[in-house]
């Protein structure tokens, strides 16, 4: 089975390290490390990280799209991406030494025009087979964009592939009337789907079983510090790893997707897919940058992982 991610906005990241910000005061910093992030596309590093063969798709422009796209190549990421006539944003990750503090900005998503759609759903009809596991990931924060991954699920159903939605917005809201075969979403995305907010950990797995009722096989939820919930219907399991030191958060999300598919990949249960993203997650809050996960630090936390069966 192969592993395809569709990011509609990815962003050329860069990592920054100063002392502290200091408000009308010119701030030296440093750059620590700059790469070709996106949801989707931080997803596939965790998976070639963990070992397994990702194929990163979705839309790249500019001078800064291509250097991204050199940047994913030479990590061992095989891409396909539909070059675009805006450039690729850039997003500043800035680490505040002296607090600890970490500060994601990010730049709004590039624009793209309705054949540069085509020509991505024309790439991705080409690179899904009956085998594939296809992953769509991030929002598409425009209004030509917020249908595209409903349109490619359901591509990638016809052709008899698995597909995972991890979105928000209108890219949410659409792409789980295409019924993919799993959602992934935090608190408020879900709050989103059901159109009601969430008070308490039974009205989270409430409103998972509604979604599921929906025709959507695996409904998973990120719960931040509380862990990661999932259930087929059947069964629910949650799991939770609390970290004495976190580095970093941005990605985590995406390292534990890259663990939930490894465990879809090889036939596992509800209970390993818990147990293998809540250890990617908690991996990613060790380092810098998005999805550079280290497998034998997987390994270490794994058996540390709370795991436990929930009463549906």
């Amino acid at each position: 089975m192969n592993v395809i991610t569709i990011t509609l906005h990815p962003s050329l990241d860069k990592v920054l390290k100063l002392a502290r910000l200091r408000p009308n005061e010119i701030v030296r910093s440093r750059v620590e490390m700059v790469y070709g992030g996106g949801k989707g596309n931080n997803t596939s590093r965790a998976l070639v990280r963990l070992g397994i063969a990702a194929i990163a798709s979705g839309f790249q422009g500019g001078y800064s799209g291509h250097f991204a796209d050199d940047a994913m190549q030479a990590e061992g990421i095989h891409t396909e991406f539909v070059f675009c006539r805006q450039p690729t944003r850039t997003s500043l990750l800035i680490h505040e030494e002296e607090t600890s503090t970490t500060y994601p900005i990010y730049e709004p998503g590039q624009q793209v025009d309705a054949d540069e759609i085509q020509q991505l759903q024309e790439r991705f009809s080409q690179l899904v087979t009956s085998d594939s596991l296809c992953l769509f990931c991030g929002s598409g924060q425009t209004s030509e964009l917020a249908g595209v991954y409903a349109r490619l699920i359901t591509i990638a159903k016809e052709k008899g592939a698995q597909t995972i939605l991890d979105s928000s917005g209108q890219s949410l809201a659409q792409g789980v009337k295409a019924k993919p075969t799993m959602l992934k979403v935090n608190n408020e995305e879900l709050a989103e789907c059901i159109g009601s907010s969430l008070t308490c950990k039974d009205d989270i797995l409430r409103a998972a079983l509604d979604v599921h009722a929906q025709g959507i096989w695996l409904v998973a939820v990120s719960l931040g510090g509380d862990g990661f919930l999932i259930t087929d219907g059947k069964q629910a399991w949650q799991g939770v790893l609390r970290m004495e030191q976190v580095i970093n958060v941005v990605g985590c999300g995406d390292s534990l997707l890259a663990g939930v598919c490894k465990c879809i990949l090889e036939g596992a249960g509800l209970e390993e897919m818990v147990r293998w993203g809540v250890a990617c997650g908690a991996a990613n809050t060790q380092v810098h940058g998005a999805g550079f996960i280290e497998r034998s630090l997987v390994t270490a936390l794994l058996p540390k992982v709370a795991v436990k069966q929930l009463t549906i």
